[in-house]
């Protein structure tokens, strides 16, 4: 499974903004790929914690795309680049209306308080 889906399914992790509904939906992901590899239905009425019980195992997926993610930021700041410029600098100007739309640099504030 970590092998040969999650690679193809995390391809470019390291620059998605994780939403919420996005953080479901991975996690609903992760749960649907242990299900069809244990060949549990969702008419069986199993439970999350019962196929990861059975598994003996964590949900893990979310926590290796924040590691990803943790690490390209790294990565990144410690470049003396344009690169980084972009990423720390501020544009100028106004913006739109309304709430302001979920950046890539929130979630590294968020995890990293």
């Amino acid at each position: 499974m970590r092998a040969l889906v999650w690679p193809v399914a995390t391809y470019g992790c390291e620059s998605w903004t994780l939403k919420v509904s996005d953080k479901k939906r991975i996690a609903a992901f992760e749960m649907t790929a242990y299900r069809r590899m244990l060949r549990i239905s969702w008419k069986d009425h199993r439970t999350n914690q019962f196929i990861l019980e059975e598994l003996d195992t964590n949900a893990r997926l979310l926590n290796d795309i924040q590691r990803r993610k943790l690490r390209y930021f790294g990565h990144v700041v410690r470049a003396d680049n344009l690169c980084t410029s972009i990423l720390q600098g501020r544009i100028a100007g106004t913006r739109k209306r309304g709430r302001p739309r979920r950046r890539w640099t929130d979630d590294i504030k968020d995890w990293t308080k």
